[in-house]
């Protein structure tokens, strides 16, 4: 769920050895090939010599892709709403052959960032299910699910808040607001959604992200394991240092505004909003999502 600390793990895993965070590669085509937006390294998109070579070497360069079409493909399969039908062994012939052409357009994608990085393990943040789901039955891609959680009364209070984002990374200058109904709706949906690919047998590791803060290296050391096998590095975690890393670079091409920060990161819990949050929407959040969030250890 989008606001639970899921581009600051992006940027650790990042760091890993062997892996390359791409940020939320979900939106590469709106925010890199048709918006030019910045990059996380500080340049537009169409003038960072990473997402230059990738593009290159996946479609034989960016100008090759109608973006139009891409767009109204993933429309038509990456949505929430599309997930009964991805799953669905008796899915529509139209519908199959917009899955695979889908799935042929992302394939090359993630090999070619793998290429150009030397990265055994592209880290890609989207928080969409339906692309989890679509990578899940893809036959060249090996997933790895890290479900990211936080408090859904610390998610629906960053929802509410004005936050900038920095110039050249967006259209509005700031990012969207959603109101406590609808994000405790989604805070609900969208993990078991999440939960739900554990049970079709995808590894899976779940981190809440108040446990990531207070204790970083025994919860990226959990992750680490999930990808052990293909990395081979029995020690990912030098770059931490007790509540801090060091950001030494990334291309992440979508994600919160963190993403384009440099040099010393502290950890630092954020929980505004028990002292901030007003009392009506935090208990309807509350109330809407006490089941399930009580599953995961928030009372």
């Amino acid at each position: 769920m989008p606001r639970s600390g899921s581009t600051l793990l992006d940027l650790m895993l990042g760091q890993f050895v062997g892996h390359c965070d791409v940020g939320e590669l979900f939106y590469l085509w709106q925010s890199g090939v048709e918006r030019n937006f910045r990059c996380a390294c500080g340049e537009h998109f169409d003038a960072c010599p990473f997402w230059g070579e990738v593009g290159r070497r996946a479609y034989g360069g960016w100008s090759e892709i109608d973006v139009a079409d891409v767009r109204a493909l993933q429309s038509r399969v990456d949505a929430t709403a599309k997930i009964p039908l991805i799953v669905n062994p008796g899915m529509s012939t139209a519908f199959r052959r917009d899955l695979d052409r889908y799935t042929e357009l992302l394939t090359p994608l993630y090999r070619a960032v793998a290429e150009v990085s030397g990265a055994r393990v592209v880290v890609d943040s989207t928080k969409r299910p339906s692309l989890a789901y679509i990578l899940a039955r893809a036959p060249q891609v090996d997933l790895r699910l890290v479900h990211v959680l936080r408090d859904p009364r610390g998610v629906a209070y960053s929802w509410s808040q004005v936050v900038e984002l920095p110039e050249g990374t967006s259209t509005k200058g700031r990012m969207n607001q959603r109101s406590a109904r609808l994000t405790a709706r989604r805070w609900v949906t969208v993990n078991a959604m999440v939960a739900a690919l554990g049970r079709r047998g995808v590894p899976r590791v779940t981190v809440r992200y108040e446990d990531l803060v207070r204790d970083p290296r025994g919860e990226l050391g959990r992750i680490a394991a999930l990808t052990a096998d293909v990395t081979e590095v029995v020690d990912p975690l030098e770059f931490l240092r007790d509540n801090e890393f060091e950001q030494a670079g990334s291309h992440a091409v979508a994600g919160g505004r963190i993403r384009m920060r440099s040099g010393p990161i502290t950890l630092a819990l954020d929980e505004k909003w028990r002292r901030e949050y007003a009392p009506g929407p935090r208990r309807l959040v509350g109330a809407m999502t006490w089941p399930l969030r009580r599953r995961y250890g928030y009372r």
